[in-house]
């Protein structure tokens, strides 16, 4: 009797199922988000250098545009900032449409890079240091 209780058990689960199936709602694919577009108003990049995890003031980071945008590497600097106490720079009136690098100096012969286009400098803080 057992196995007939069971059988009938997951005979009338199956069915349930199957009625349930019907109704389901299939969700309809929203529309895929374009190519992100720079935001006009946002103009400046905030720059957090860090040694070993740590925030460092007085770090010079330098500015500049890429020579290559295939194959963006820092361009010869045209700004020059010190970070603040918190370790944190900013860099202002800059061109939503470009791309822009930043290089801070650690020492003598270290030195931490990044380039970014504006979908990472206006939304996101450059991080750099160790």
């Amino acid at each position: 009797m057992p196995k007939r209780l069971l059988i009938s058990l997951a005979v009338a689960a199956l069915a349930i199922a199957a009625c349930h199936s019907n109704s389901s709602v299939t969700p309809t694919p929203s529309s895929s988000p374009g190519s992100p577009k720079p935001n006009p108003s946002i103009t400046s990049a905030t720059i957090l250098v860090t040694i070993l995890g740590t925030p460092v003031a007085h770090i010079p980071v330098e500015e500049s545009t890429p020579k290559n945008k295939v194959s963006p590497r820092p361009g010869k600097p045209f700004e020059t900032k010190h970070t603040g106490k918190h370790g944190h720079v900013q860099f202002t009136h800059l061109k939503p449409s470009r791309i822009y690098c930043w290089v801070a100096v650690l020492g003598s012969r270290h030195t931490s890079s990044e380039c970014a286009s504006f979908d990472i400098w206006q939304n996101e803080t450059i991080n750099l240091g160790t």
